[in-house]
């Protein structure tokens, strides 16, 4: 919604099944108009499997979607974090501020979730993103407990309390399908044998 003086004027979407002309016809004048939903589309692999399972390093917003997307295409990724599951972090956090002791593989910028994790779940609805990635991404977070409300909202918000739920919720649902994750496991390295990636 927004205001223009003296009146507010409200963005409503309504879902009408079958007599969208009609209706149109019958609002002509009001701005209204057909929103064909679309929807974001995973990049088809080649249909073979996957010969090694890809490995994923850090837990923050980035690794987790990627990781969720490989497992929901079968590739069972490793997930690789330096700090800890967000309720272990969560408990380092409280224990530096209340007494400054710093926990420095396990803390406001390492674990499960990411730096953004202790910033209160702020989001960016991307609106203008032509691949839908942004509103896949909401989706994938209601469905994990973050509300319906956040695939509506012009200002979408999870919180921190909630989004540690929705942290746990997905790496349970990650793990379902597939993916593993290692937890105080810190990257180091890649191995390279005869010029090809052979370990990490």
């Amino acid at each position: 919604r927004k205001k223009e003086a003296p009146f507010w004027v409200f963005q409503v979407d309504v879902e009408v099944h079958g007599r969208e002309e009609a209706v149109l016809k019958r609002l002509r004048g009001r701005e209204a108009q057909i929103v064909k939903e679309k929807a974001y589309q995973f990049p088809k692999g080649t249909g073979k499997p996957f010969l090694h399972r890809p490995v994923i390093v850090g837990t923050g917003p980035a690794g987790l979607f990627c990781g969720y997307m490989l497992a929901k295409a079968g590739a069972a990724p490793v997930l690789l974090e330096r700090g800890g599951p967000v309720r272990e972090r969560e408990a380092a956090v409280e224990r530096f501020w209340k007494t400054g002791l710093l926990d420095t593989e396990c803390n406001v910028q390492f674990g499960e979730g990411g730096a953004g994790t202790f910033s209160d779940g702020k989001l960016n609805t991307l609106t203008k993103d032509p691949l839908f990635r942004g509103r896949k991404v909401l989706e994938v977070f209601a469905a994990m407990g973050a509300g319906e409300e956040i695939l509506y909202d012009s200002r979408p918000h999870i919180g921190t309390d909630v989004l540690k739920t929705v942290l746990e919720n997905l790496r349970r649902e990650m793990e379902r399908l597939g993916a593993e994750f290692h937890f105080h496991t810190r990257f180091a390295d890649l191995e390279c044998t005869g010029g090809r990636l052979s370990g990490v």
